[in-house]
């Protein structure tokens, strides 16, 4: 099993795949990529059991064949490599593998390829087409505000409801939440569709495919993103969602407008001097403006700055996470966002102000207690 390819694409290649390949794992042959030649198609399998990715390549082939390659040594020095060609060779009796280069050679052991596990049957009970970029938007406006907490599964990923009309991604970690609803995307076509997938698959499915269009298909167990070169599958949270709409606040008749960049620049230098354990920062709002303030009283630091606004009701003072009001307007594209609120214990509302391109964005904030 023999093969030429340019170093920059035999990277390439390897880049889409690594981040399934776990570092560490109980099973070690995980810690392998699976490499199957075909002609002049070759192609690569990384898994961690949950997620399976697979990736082609053209290369100039010399004889077919299947062997596990040691993913991390092989990355590495693929890496590592002055750009040029690189010729792989693999012994498939003794799995000696030998990597020629310009300049030299570099030998590792491989594994048998009939010792890497099977990958799940898929067959799929719903499929269509996204738009890559659309959809990766979806997912960098989401995945963010998803829980860590394994005592609640199903807030670890991201629920996704296909409509007919409609696409709806929805995050929450149960101190905020993110709605992001496509109407522009084409649904189902059909059956409605809900499922909730891990982050990672999401991240990976952002990062690893350069067409304009992807092909999402699913089931009741697993999820798959394919754009004809590389195709992630995984394994969806087998968990009923929380009825999040119920939290959404529907009479929140305080609102402040605001421009985006000038209050996210003025709450990360004002948050340097919050308190490390509750990052809070305090909001005054008024009809003369916004007031954002922090203070940390184990160390005496505090700061304010007043930032102009377009606010016409009764004056407010409410306390947010610094962290959470940074990462909501970092992912809303408008010059101006608008603040909805209602009491300074009740959840408040963030949203884009001005044309929304195709997608509406509401996020949804938990107020801190202050300390008066």
């Amino acid at each position: 099993m023999n093969f030429s390819v340019a170093v920059k694409e035999f990277a390439l290649a390897l880049g889409r795949i690594s981040s399934a390949t776990p570092q560490r794992s109980p099973m070690q042959v995980l810690e392998n990529i699976l490499m199957h030649l075909d002609g002049s198609v070759l192609s690569l399998t990384a898994t961690d059991m949950d997620i399976v990715v697979t990736t082609r390549i053209d290369v100039r082939g010399e004889g077919n064949g299947s062997i596990l390659v040691p993913a991390k040594r092989l990355i590495d020095t693929v890496r590592a490599l002055e750009l040029g060609d690189l010729r792989f060779e693999a012994d498939l009796g003794t799995m000696r593998i030998t990597l020629y280069t310009g300049s030299g050679q570099y030998k590792l052991t491989g594994l048998n390829a009939v010792e890497f596990p099977q990958l799940p049957q898929f067959e799929a009970k719903a499929s269509l087409k996204l738009p890559l970029a659309k959809f990766a938007s979806m997912i960098d406006r989401t995945v963010f505000a998803c829980s860590g907490d394994e005592f609640r599964p199903a807030m670890t990923g991201v629920l996704f409801q296909f409509r007919p009309d409609e696409i709806r991604a929805i995050a929450t970690d149960g101190f905020r939440l993110v709605r992001v609803i496509d109407h522009d995307m084409a649904g189902t076509g059909g059956d409605q569709l809900d499922i909730i997938v891990p982050p990672k698959a999401l991240n990976l499915a952002s990062k690893a495919f350069s067409a304009d269009e992807i092909t999402l298909e699913a089931n009741q167990t697993h999820v798959r993103f394919a754009d004809g070169v590389t195709t992630i599958t995984a394994r969806l949270i087998d968990e009923n969602y929380p009825n999040y709409e119920s939290v959404i606040p529907q009479a929140n008749d305080k609102r402040m407008v605001i421009r985006r960049e000038e209050l996210l620049n003025t709450v990360k230098r004002v948050s340097l001097y919050s308190n490390s354990q509750t990052r809070q920062v305090r909001m005054r709002i008024a009809s003369e403006g916004l007031r954002v303030q922090a203070e940390d009283m184990d160390t005496g630091g505090e700061a304010y700055e007043q930032v102009p606004c377009d606010y016409n009701s009764d004056e407010l003072e409410i306390g947010f996470n610094s962290q959470y009001v940074r990462d909501a307007l970092d992912r809303i594209d408008t010059a101006d966002v608008a603040f909805d609120f209602s009491t300074p214990l009740r959840p408040s509302l963030i949203t884009p102000h001005g044309d929304k391109n195709g997608q509406d964005v509401l996020m949804l904030l938990m107020p801190i207690r202050l300390n008066n």
